[in-house]
C-alpha cells in the first residue's frame, strides 16, 4: 500500500498569480495544487485541500492555532502531512507547530516557493514532489522542506529573497539531502508519548535589538506598553552594553516581563556568562536562547507564557529542549 499523504494549503507565493497589471496575490491554484505534480500519485497516495489563502505575512498566532487542529485531525487517517506556506513567515509557522503538536509520531512537512507552481520556472513543483516523498518517511517532526534540504522546522530561517536553497538552519544539520540519492544526515528524535496539541500563544511580546550607544530605554518603553515578553537581540554571544540595559532587564523582571536574550549572529549559541554584559543580564534575571533561531526564541516565549507560566517556572521552561529547539 502506497503511504498516504494529505496537503494542506495555506497560500503564499506557490499558490499566487500575477495581477495584470499588479503584484503577486494569493489565486484559486492554491486550492487546486494536485494539477501540478502529476505523477507524484505513483509514489504516495494523496489528497489535498485549501485551509485558506493567504499571504503568509498575514498570518499569525491564531492561524498557527487552527492549524495545529487541522494538522492533528488529518494526522489521524495518513501517514504524514504537508503544509503549503507562504516562506517569509514559514519558519516562525514551522516553530510554533513544533511546540504546539507534541509527542508527534508521524511527520510534518512544511514547504513553500519563490516563484508560482503555475509558472514554467518554478522551484514549487520540486518542493511539494520532495515534501510528499518525505512525508512518507519514518520521521516524527516538524519539518521544513526547501531547495534540497528537509530541516528540522525550528531550527530554520529564511535567508535570501533570490536563491531556490532559501533557507538555512545555521547550527542543526539538516535531516536529509533529496540529490541524486536520499541521504540521511542528521538523526531524527524518537517519538516520545501520544499527540497532544496546546495552540496557545501570547501576541505580547516584541523583539528589541541592542543598538550600540544605547542605554536601554527601549526595553522600558516596551515594558510601559504592556507587553509580557520581551527578546532582546544583544551583540556576540548575548552580550549587552553595561550602561543601562542590565538595569533595565532588571526592572523588567521586577515588572513580570520574561526578558529573553538573543544575539543579532547568525550562527553561534548564547552564552550569557561569556562576557561581563551577558553575565549582568542573567544576574538581572534574563534568560538565554542558547542555539535557537530569533523565529524559534520568539515563538517558544510566546507559547510559554501562552501556556500560563511565568517568573523562575517559566526561567526553568525556557531552558528545557522540548522539541529539538536547543540540541
Amino acid at each position: 500500500m502506497k503511504p498516504r499523504i494529505h496537503i494542506l494549503s495555506t497560500g503564499g507565493t506557490l499558490g499566487m498569480l500575477r495581477g495584470d497589471p499588479g503584484p503577486l496575490a494569493p489565486s484559486a491554484v492554491a486550492g487546486d495544487v494536485l494539477r501540478y505534480v502529476a505523477g507524484l500519485e505513483a509514489e504516495v497516495e494523496l489528497t489535498a485541500e485549501a485551509v485558506w489563502n493567504l499571504d503568509s505575512s498575514d498570518m499569525g498566532p491564531e492561524h498557527w492555532s487552527r492549524l495545529a487542529e487541522s494538522v492533528a485531525a488529518r494526522l489521524r487517517d495518513v501517514d504524514g502531512v504537508v503544509v503549503l506556506h507562504g516562506t517569509d513567515t514559514m519558519a516562525w509557522t514551522a516553530a510554533a507547530l513544533s511546540f504546539a503538536l507534541r509527542g508527534l509520531h508521524k511527520p510534518v512537512v512544511l514547504t513553500g516557493a519563490q516563484r508560482p507552481i503555475a509558472w514554467v520556472r518554478t522551484d514549487a513543483r520540486q518542493n511539494v514532489v520532495h515534501s510528499a516523498l518525505c512525508a512518507a518517511m519514518p520521521i516524527p517532526e516538524v519539518c521544513v522542506y526547501f531547495g534540497r534540504w528537509l530541516f528540522r522546522g525550528n531550527r530554520v530561517s529564511k535567508t535570501s529573497i533570490q536563491s531556490y536553497e532559501a533557507f538555512e538552519s545555521p547550527d542543526c544539520p539538516p535531516l536529509i539531502e533529496m540529490g541524486v540519492e536520499v541521504q540521511r544526515i542528521e538523526p531524527v528524535r524518537p517519538a516520545v508519548g501520544t499527540l497532544q496539541v496546546d495552540a496557545r500563544f501570547d501576541t505580547r511580546v516584541a523583539v528589541v535589538p541592542v543598538i550600540p550607544g544605547s542605554d536601554g530605554s527601549m526595553l522600558d518603553a516596551t515594558v510601559a506598553a504592556g507587553l509580557r515578553g520581551v527578546v532582546v537581540q544583544g551583540f556576540g554571544s548575548g552580550n549587552v552594553p553595561q550602561a543601562g540595559w542590565p538595569g533595565a532587564i532588571q526592572r523588567a523582571v521586577d515588572a513580570g516581563v520574561h526578558v529573553v536574550v538573543h544575539s543579532q549572529c547568525l550562527r553561534g549559541h548564547v552564552q550569557l556568562g561569556a562576557y561581563q554584559g551577558g553575565r549582568a543580564a542573567l544576574d538581572a534575571g534574563a534568560s538565554g536562547s542558547g542555539a535557537m533561531t530569533l523565529e524559534c526564541a520568539t515563538v517558544k516565549l510566546m507559547h510559554g507564557l501562552g501556556i500560563g507560566l511565568c517568573g523562575a517556572e517559566l526561567r526553568a521552561w525556557y531552558a528545557t529542549d522540548l522539541a529539538g529547539e536547543g540540541a
